[in-house]
């Protein structure tokens, strides 16, 4: 009799610890509506800033999403897709309250860090991950994207690509959006041309480039590719790739920002509930951009000669800056 009693107290034991188990697994999910007003917080517009009356410009500009991944100060690390940024010049990093951060991407200056190489004859191969990290600087107090775990990902699995897609008519008004889809397939092996390893059925459009994927609890566990496949090549197997949107693991990710000597650190805990308040509320000013042209043009010759708060490593000033870590 005794033995009986043992076996269901240990029983009874071991079924409290799964329903334990269970419940917190499945607690953390949070609603769409919560996901997408995270994403509104972390998600940027990044695009090379535009030079005052250069119509030109307009019509051969190209932008792109990223996301708030790690702060160290007043400095702030937004992940975006390599190619956005490959060119050196100025581009400006939007962010949900509206400002535009202006960068510089050249020889001497560290504001940009790529984490893969484009390479061949077009430039259309990649090399590592095709990836980089833009850092601006700011007073602002942005929220800063919470990372997860790739590795529990589950075939079917919910996700969400959060991202500024440009519209048909190519129409100065600019809508950030979260797109919902599954998890088909993942690749133990990332795909060697620029490391993607995640496929998902979903069509996204142009501008859509280095958006962060998000789980159902709101934590960035991939970036995505924009496309699916195009003439140049595909970011997975060319089958998978035709009926797929492709994606890097976070997982993946992290390590080579480790091996490029950044030193930064990345949130992994639980999302705060007040970061999804703060995303709820904000959100119509946070996701529409009225006339994103007019946002990103600049004087660039006025504000390099009459106010030099590019800071050191401008070309046009020719400052030296030493390396930033």
């Amino acid at each position: 009799m005794k033995f009986y009693r043992y076996l269901a107290t240990v029983l009874l034991a071991i079924v409290t610890v799964i329903a334990i188990a269970f419940i917190h697994t499945f607690a953390l999910a949070l609603p769409e509506h919560e996901v997408d007003a995270i994403a509104s917080q972390t998600t940027v517009l990044i695009a090379p800033a535009l030079p005052a009356g250069d119509i030109k410009a307009r019509r051969e500009w190209d932008s792109g999403s990223g996301v708030i991944v790690a702060r160290k100060g007043k400095t702030y690390y937004a992940l975006t897709a390599l190619r956005l940024v490959q060119p050196q010049g100025f581009y400006g990093v939007r962010t949900s309250d509206g400002k535009v951060h202006l960068v510089e991407h050249s020889e001497d200056n560290s504001s940009i860090r790529a984490l893969g190489r484009e390479d061949g004859e077009l430039r259309t191969r990649v090399r590592n991950l095709n990836l980089a990290l833009v850092q601006f600087d700011s007073e602002h107090d942005y929220p800063v994207a919470t990372v997860g775990d790739a590795e529990k990902l589950r075939s079917k699995d919910v996700l969400y690509v959060s991202g500024w897609p440009v519209p048909q008519n190519q129409t100065p008004r600019r809508e950030r959006i979260t797109e919902t889809t599954s998890l088909n397939q993942i690749n133990s092996q990332p795909h060697s041309e620029g490391g993607y390893s995640l496929a998902y059925n979903i069509q996204t459009r142009q501008g859509m480039d280095g958006a962060p994927v998000l789980n159902q609890d709101g934590q960035v566990i991939a970036i995505h590719r924009g496309d699916r496949s195009n003439e140049h090549g595909y970011c997975l197997e060319p089958k998978l790739s035709g009926n797929n949107s492709c994606s890097l693991q976070i997982n993946q990710i992290l390590p080579a920002i480790e091996a490029a000597n950044l030193r930064l650190s990345f949130d992994r805990g639980a999302i705060a509930q007040k970061i999804i308040a703060r995303g709820l509320a904000d959100k119509p000013k946070a996701d529409v951009i009225p006339d994103v042209y007019k946002l990103f043009t600049f004087d660039l010759d006025a504000m390099l000669r009459n106010k030099p708060s590019l800071g050191c490593g401008s070309l046009l000033l020719g400052d030296k800056c030493p390396n930033r870590r």
